[in-house]
């Protein structure tokens, strides 16, 4: 199987705890919403995944959470993309220039 297809599970990883820590570490938005009572905070970026109530109590968004993984899965592709072509021109123009 072809090493480049295959998706790279540090990267999946990473996604993860991305996912898990980033909304606890930014902190929670609160609730504009009049439909949802006793809510304290909704966690996730972009998407949420996590509201916690005043009873002490959550509730657990599964899709918000799996897209989150796959938003950040391609982020951390791209910039890892974007991060080898400057390295590639960077040792580009010091060949040139040696």
């Amino acid at each position: 199987m072809d090493n480049k297809k295959k998706p790279n599970l540090w990267i999946i990883f990473l996604s993860i705890i991305l996912v898990i820590c980033l909304p606890f570490i930014i902190g929670k938005r609160e609730n504009y919403n009049d439909n949802l009572e006793n809510l304290i905070g909704i966690y996730g970026f972009p998407f949420d995944w996590l509201h916690t109530h005043a009873n002490k109590g959550f509730s657990f968004l599964g899709i918000g959470f799996i897209l989150n993984i796959i938003f950040f899965y391609f982020i951390i592709k791209s910039l890892i993309w974007i991060f080898k072509k400057i390295i590639g021109y960077v040792r580009f123009l010091r060949n040139l220039v040696l």
